[in-house]
């Protein structure tokens, strides 16, 4: 990490978002520092860190873009993971101490593995891994684990829209999972490994997409070039919006409140539309006949 002060960001600092492809063995804020020394444009965000195991999209926020750092963490994540049955890991991932399973049961078959992964899709609860951020009264998981100190993590909901085998040769099966923030890759494998009956951790895991954004938008972050940062509007087209005219534009930025086209839904979080630019979130007044700017983005 340079011992250098990060650089300010000036008034023309681009707003928008880089999305990187993380390599394997680095974490993410690793790769968020190598970015911030290419480009030289003041401190950057990022949604939702990876593991250094894991490798795939890792989306930064430049500038004012860090005002919608919360909604991009909370879009739907797409992982392509490799699950190595037959051990298990205090970690539920390959970087702690593996324990084969010993008796050994007999492989299970594909069919096997296709009907265990049914109780996973949906609302469902999950403990997360012992070695993970998640708090507990307050102190993070991993770092009392790593003290020596007992932890017993408490069960969470989370949603699997779409969890698919896609391949298996014993001992790796490959799941392709579409899913809500919150989701742990590594618990899927644990507890799919424990409902076989020959454990299971996971071995290996790309994230393929984050909201809109996916590998194919992403650059290495040693490469990285300012013509690399992509507008907000990539990553908001998802939501609600509302197309204000130009000539109103003065007083969304100014805050003031203005009337809503009848009909439109009052569902937030949306976002007013300039020619073709997120000009500020919105958000509804007056019994939804009005609306204002909640937060500005310009």
């Amino acid at each position: 990490m340079s011992s250098q002060a990060k650089t300010e960001p000036t008034q023309d600092a681009p707003r928008g978002l880089i999305v990187v492809n993380k390599p394997l063995g680095i974490t993410s804020r690793r790769a968020l520092d190598l970015v911030e020394r290419r480009l030289d444009i003041g401190a950057l965000g990022h949604c939702g860190s990876l593991d250094p195991l894991a490798t795939g999209v890792l989306v930064l926020v430049v500038g004012k873009a860090r005002k919608i750092q919360d909604l991009v963490v909370k879009g739907e994540k797409v992982y392509d993971i490799t699950v190595t049955l037959g051990a298990r890991s205090e970690t539920d991932d390959a970087e702690g101490d593996l324990v084969v399973t010993d008796p050994m049961p007999e492989p299970p078959t594909a069919d096997d593995i296709e009907a265990a992964l049914v109780p996973f899709r949906g609302e469902i609860q999950q403990l997360p891994p012992i070695y993970s951020a998640v708090k507990i009264d307050g102190k993070r998981m991993h770092k009392e684990a790593r003290k020596g100190n007992v932890v017993v993590p408490r069960p969470r909901t989370v949603t699997i829209l779409e969890l698919e085998m896609t391949r298996y040769e014993w001992p790796e099966v490959d799941l392709s999972m579409r899913c809500l923030s919150g989701t742990y890759a590594r618990s899927v494998a644990r507890d799919l490994g424990d409902a076989l009956g020959t454990g299971g951790y996971m071995s290996r895991l790309v994230r393929e997409r984050v909201g809109s954004l996916t590998l194919d938008d992403a650059v290495d972050p040693e490469e990285v070039k300012l013509e690399d940062v992509l507008g907000i509007e990539s990553a908001l087209a998802e939501f609600p919006r509302l197309n204000v005219p130009l000539d109103q534009r003065h007083l969304l930025t100014r805050g003031q409140t203005l009337r809503l086209p009848p009909g439109f839904p009052t569902e937030e979080p949306c976002f007013a539309w300039v020619s073709g630019e997120v000009v500020s979130a919105i958000t509804f007044v007056n019994g939804g006949t009005h609306f204002r700017t909640k937060r500005l983005l310009v």
